[in-house]
């Protein structure tokens, strides 16, 4: 028969994981603000080096160095290869949320390992692992929180005899916070260091007064005995700190002044809790429960500490280090730089750090005590059993808060996740190698946030009473994941170099409509009925608040093709100097003849300023050159070469076609081209000698979708001699239809 009396804080631990890992996966979606972008980005950092991605290698370009914020792109990456994307990052929010509560278990149990009710205050890690700043998409930040209490809990345990291989655990762990947040890890560094100098700092003293009759020789000697933990720790901390500070000094370089949101913004963040506000204010209340538990747990625990005149303890540093992140958080600026939300950053860890500080009476009923006999019967056992009582009740209260806000959370995802199922329900009509933008009257709309209250006043009232999160901005990165080579022309994260993919093209955001192949509009009002998109695209899915626009295309314009004898289609390029003279019945392609929707043209290093006038565009990488005339015709004379990968685009009827390829070199140095067809390799290693030889390569492709991509390209990890350069080389392109495709 079960017994409920077998169950343990253990089973309680499980069943609250659970509950706190299943709004991930009943609902649709997550409704975070940024993580649909990690997702995409994720995507681009796995599929980047693939050359027949050309429109994302055009469009990005990867900054692969250390710095935080790179942890979340590398597992999400790493999950890609086996998951799709939103169940790669369902699977990871599983990790980054259930590791919370597990990490403050593991800190807990670290600082309290032999107190028995040490694991009372560890229920506070579930209501966190749910908290604004998970909401707004800072999927690293996330991860951090898990990595400082691992790492802070690890130094806890081994602080008094820190070997070498626990030295090496640590710096694994600081590292990996390091690489999730910077904040985190300043943080964590910053309370080790505290803690260790509080408790050997304060050992010492104990020991000096101790000593205090003798000489003054044995007084220091006994004080340097007592600090030497300390001068160790200091010593293994070098590294950690040299990271610190380097990033440090790098960012005050870069950015000299914060901003701060004033006072107001303070307090009523703080008492408000808002660090686990999110959608709603209905959190707020809420909070001001958990606020009062927390009160009297601080009022009991000082009850007890007196009387038991229990002035000093070791744990008495996480009060020091909560009243310190709490001056942080009131006097530190809200951004700096490109990062912003500092203060939201440390409000996380303020109560978090006061639970080890908390102390639960473990009253001992002496047999000596003398009852009065008037005194209730049930006296006795309250006297015995009131600090399992007091225990009880503490657990049951923050069980309860726990329960309300996972519950309200799961409310909100299950509402939110319905709204951004119609915002993304386009995404797979995206095809293999275009690109998208996205518009919308506000991104903070929402029927489920917004829609209850009678006026727009009052909703943007309420908008602005409450944290910023808005769940849709972002969404419409999933329109990137689904097809190949998709560039998300809103990709905010490309714009700053602490993400590891940036753009290559700092124009592209904001001239994204002239060259967008779709544009999502999301809450667009009909008053403005898209008078820029309807001349230049179709609407081609719609839902009640959706409009998925694609780019109107024409049909391959035959005209420009010639005819065999055999009465195929065929279609000869020059690609050379924009005026040099062409070879007879071959078309000038120049470095900037650039694509043209039915025609043919290079579809990449797309050149904003020949089409806008901006003074801000990025040259082409491509260029061209004129050979010398003796050896060689108007078409192996002259060329174009590049370093960088080049797509050239043609459109034709499906079927089957021959393509042949020419090239040919005046240099002294031979070059290597690459080429693929539609994403087919039919160029490997070609090598192109000098002095005018000539070489044709022939290869065979069969069209399904009514173009042919040609990309060409050369390996960037050569060393250029004078004899073997390091850029590709096209001289001319034949295209010859073979076969129809069959009607």
């Amino acid at each position: 028969m079960f017994n409920w009396r077998n169950l343990s804080w253990k089973h309680l631990f499980v069943v609250l994981l659970i509950l706190h890992i299943l709004p991930l996966w009943i609902f649709a979606y997550f409704p975070s603000q940024d993580g649909p972008s990690h997702v995409y980005n994720a995507l681009v950092l796995k599929e980047y080096n693939q050359h027949e991605n050309y429109k994302m290698r055009d469009a990005w370009k990867l900054n692969i160095t250390i710095f935080p914020n790179w942890l979340s792109h590398i597992a999400l990456a790493a999950l890609l290869y086996i998951f799709p994307p939103v169940m790669a990052e369902k699977v990871f929010l599983t990790f980054a949320i259930g590791a919370i509560p597990i990490a403050f278990f593991y800190f807990i149990s670290a600082v309290h390992k032999d107190h028995k009710d040490k694991f009372l205050f560890a229920w506070l890690g579930f209501p966190f692992a749910y908290n604004y700043l998970l909401y707004m998409g800072f999927y690293n930040f996330t991860l951090s929180i898990s990595f400082f209490f691992f790492s802070f809990g690890f130094w806890w345990k081994h602080k008094d005899n820190m070997q070498v291989k626990h030295i090496c655990v640590l710096y694994v762990l600081l590292l990996l916070t390091y690489l999730s947040h910077i904040v985190s890890y300043g943080l964590v560094v910053l309370g080790i260091s505290v803690a260790a100098a509080f408790i050997w700092g304060t050992e010492s003293i104990v020991e000096a007064w101790r000593v205090r009759n003798k000489n003054v020789a044995d007084v220091f000697k006994q004080f340097m005995l007592t600090i030497k933990p300390f001068f160790r720790f200091l010593l293994y901390m070098v590294p950690i700190y040299f990271v610190l500070m380097e990033y440090y000094l790098q960012s005050l370089k870069q950015h000299q002044s914060g901003n701060h949101r004033g006072m107001d913004y303070i307090r009523d963040y703080f008492w408000g809790v808002k660090s686990i506000v999110y959608f709603s204010d209905w959190h707020i209340p809420v909070n001001y429960f958990l606020l009062v538990i927390l009160g009297i747990a601080v009022v009991i625990s000082l009850i007890y500490r007196i009387s038991r005149k229990q002035w000093i303890k070791q744990t008495d540093v996480f009060l020091l280090i909560a009243f310190l992140f709490t001056y942080m958080f009131i006097k530190a600026p809200w951004g700096y730089g490109p990062g912003g939300w500092i203060n939201d950053r440390i409000h996380i860890y303020i109560l978090l750090m006061l639970a080890p500080w908390l102390v639960i009476p473990n009253y001992e009923f002496s047999t000596e005590t003398k009852l009065h006999p008037e005194r209730p019967k049930l006296a006795p056992w309250l006297i015995t059993n009131r600090h399992k009582l007091i225990r009880y009740t503490l657990t049951t209260y923050l069980v309860i808060f726990t329960l309300l806000h996972c519950g309200r959370t799961a409310y909100d995802h299950g509402r939110i996740s319905t709204e951004i199922a119609e915002l993304v329900s386009g995404a797979k009509l995206i095809e293999p190698h275009s690109t998208f933008n996205h518009r919308s009257a506000g991104w903070h709309k929402s029927e489920f946030l917004f829609g209850h209250y009678d006026t727009e006043e009052k909703k943007m009232e309420m908008r602005n009473e409450i944290n910023d999160v808005t769940p849709f901005v972002h969404s419409t990165a999933f329109y990137g994941v689904y097809a190949d080579d998709v560039v998300h022309m809103a990709n905010y994260e490309a714009n700053y170099n602490y993400f590891p993919v940036n753009r290559n093209n700092k124009d592209s955001v904001g001239l994204g409509y002239i060259r967008a192949d779709y544009v999502v509009a999301w809450y667009y009002p009909e008053t403005e009925p898209f008078a820029d998109l309807k001349p230049n695209y179709d609407i081609i899915h719609e839902t009640e608040r959706l409009k998925l626009f694609k780019r109107k295309t024409q049909e391959p314009v035959l005209e420009l093709w010639d005819k065999t004898e055999e009465g195929n289609l065929i279609i000869r390029f020059d690609i050379q100097p924009d005026n040099a003279e062409a070879e007879k019945n071959y078309y000038i392609v120049g470095p900037k003849t650039m694509y043209v929707s039915g025609k043919y043209g290079w579809d990449t290093e797309w050149n904003p300023r020949e089409q806008t006038n901006t003074t801000n565009w990025r040259i082409s990488p491509r260029a061209a050159y004129l050979g010398p005339p003796e050896g060689s015709t108007p078409l192996t004379r002259d060329a174009v070469y590049g370093k960088e990968d080049a797509a050239f685009r043609i459109d034709l009827p499906n079927g089957t076609y021959r393509i042949t390829n020419i090239f040919q070199s005046a240099e002294e140095a031979t070059h290597e081209v690459n080429m693929l067809a539609n994403g087919k390799r039919i160029i490997k290693k070609l090598i192109v000698p000098p002095h005018n030889e000539k070489v044709e390569k022939e290869a065979t492709v069969e069209v399904k979708n009514g173009y042919l991509a040609l990309v060409i390209y050369t390996p960037k990890k050569r060393i250029q001699t004078d004899k073997k350069h390091i850029h590709w080389i096209w001289n001319g392109c034949i295209v010859e239809q073979i076969t129809a495709a069959e009607e």
